[in-house]
């Protein structure tokens, strides 16, 4: 057995005979069959083919749609954030100047909206000190923006002194919350 493939190779090498191929007439049938199943190919690619761009038509749409919500986000995102004040001061911290930066220019590119800027102070002191004391904190804030190109026009202030405090409890943490200047958009 070893030796009768090896034996078959040499001969048919010798003999110089190329090996036929053998022609089997296909039948009627199976060529109806053959073509029966092309046909069947093509229409499963074809099918889908419209399913495949409407899946893809969707994920784009949906793509589009999660920017534009984002755009959306971003847009009504507002820096506005309370200025904290030390005990008896209406000087603006350094460390708030980026955060009216920011209110600057988020105000230039809106040009129709109009801000209320409301100054806070803590529970200590007389009321009419506190009133002016808020109006001064609320001032210095409108005076910084508009050195920054807000028009004064846009910027309206209140002093609410101690009326209105955003920690009611009496203690130095809550009247630092109290020394503030915040923000309304109308």
């Amino acid at each position: 057995m070893k030796l009768l493939a090896p034996m078959l190779v040499i001969f048919l090498l010798l003999s110089g005979c190329a090996p036929k191929v053998l022609e089997v007439p296909i039948s009627d049938e199976w060529q109806r069959l053959k073509e029966t199943d092309a046909k069947e190919e093509e229409r499963r690619k074809v099918s889908l083919e419209p399913e495949t761009k409407i899946d893809e038509a969707k994920i784009e749409v949906e793509e589009i749609l999660k920017r534009e919500r984002e755009k959306v986000v971003k847009i009504e995102e507002t820096p506005f954030k309370d200025i904290l004040f030390d005990f008896d001061s209406y000087a603006i911290k350094r460390e708030y100047y980026p955060l009216l930066d920011s209110i600057s220019e988020w105000l230039k590119m809106r040009k129709e909206k109009n801000v209320l800027i409301e100054g806070h102070c803590d529970e200590r002191g007389t009321h009419e000190y506190n009133l002016i004391l808020g109006q001064k904190r609320a001032e210095a804030v409108k005076e910084y923006l508009v050195r920054k190109g807000v028009d004064e026009k846009r910027l309206k202030t209140i002093s609410y002194g101690k009326e209105r405090p955003l920690d009611p409890r009496h203690t130095e943490e809550a009247w630092a919350k109290n020394r503030r200047v915040h923000f309304e958009l109308k």
